[in-house]
């Protein structure tokens, strides 16, 4: 053997790739043309049941629904329906498109829980001192973002200045969000100056609201600023970028914005999810009205 000549070993076998499953196909085209958002939290939520029952989606029956949906007891009620309403709308849809004989989700019946949205709505002051208390001109400014626009997190993470046009006051967004549904959000003119300030090019897949590289904010990155600004401000460790949502709604409703103009810059389907936002203001109520 010539020096420095070494014996070959066998070359590695390739890893061979996992089969493609009957339920892997099923979730496939269930989840087909949904939002990467809502395909990734689907998706989890449809991997937890078949983790716990550990057999195929067509062996599943009412029980082990039941049974799954009683093991998250320590989970929060609407983490909870969440989950059961995923896996529901996936069993629905098979037995629907003849994959399953039957759908065990149709017997599983949920009483409506009680609302607690109140719970989750923050005052002025204490947005106010979550914005105001992040010292940081770009993570600010995904702050205002989020409650100023009334912008999903996922949407402010998206947004590219190809969407954004410039407006005598401020701009006007075109935001792609939920549902596949496009939206027109006005950007206030205080904010269009923050954020052209932040601008790092030119161009027009440019992010809004960049990240430290300048490139786009991912959505871990934006949830971490959002529980560092709450943090600050001596709030709840469970705020998070939708609770800023949720103050938009309220607060502009309070401030008698039309409900309807709420509605369409949320984008919302429903009016009825709108109004959910609207207050008792002190010293009003229907009581008022009755003498």
């Amino acid at each position: 053997m010539v020096s420095g000549d070494r014996a070959r070993s066998p070359a590695p076998e390739a890893k061979k790739a996992a089969p493609v499953t009957a339920d892997d196909l099923l979730l496939r085209t269930w989840l087909h043309n949904r939002s990467e958002n809502t395909r990734r939290a689907y998706e989890r939520d449809v991997r937890d049941l078949l983790a716990y029952v550990g057999r195929p989606l067509v062996e599943i029956g009412l029980a082990d629904l039941q049974g799954w949906f009683d093991s998250m007891a320590g989970a929060s009620d609407a983490t909870r329906r969440r989950k059961l309403s995923a896996a529901k709308s996936l069993l629905a849809y098979a037995a629907g498109t003849g994959a399953l004989t039957q759908n065990a989700g149709a017997a599983f019946r949920l009483e409506r829980g009680r609302d607690t949205l109140n719970e989750r709505i923050l005052s002025r002051e204490q947005v106010l001192a979550m914005i105001e208390g992040e010292g940081e001109p770009r993570r600010k400014a995904l702050l205002d973002v989020l409650y100023r626009m009334g912008l999903r997190i996922s949407e402010a993470c998206a947004l590219r200045w190809r969407d954004v046009t410039r407006r005598q006051q401020g701009g006007v967004a075109s935001v792609f969000g939920k549902g596949n549904k496009t939206r027109a959000v006005q950007v206030p003119a205080k904010l269009f100056k923050q954020l052209v300030a932040l601008r790092v090019e030119n161009g027009p897949d440019a992010p809004v609201v960049p990240g430290h590289d300048g490139r786009p904010l991912s959505h871990d990155a934006a949830h971490r600023i959002v529980k560092r600004a709450a943090r600050r401000a001596g709030l709840s460790g469970a705020v998070s970028a939708h609770w800023l949502r949720h103050a938009h709604a309220s607060h502009a409703l309070d401030n008698n914005a039309p409900v309807h103009v709420v509605q369409a810059t949320l984008g919302h389907a429903s009016l009825a999810t709108t109004t959910r936002y609207s207050h008792v203001r002190e010293g009003d109520g229907s009581a008022n009205y009755l003498d």
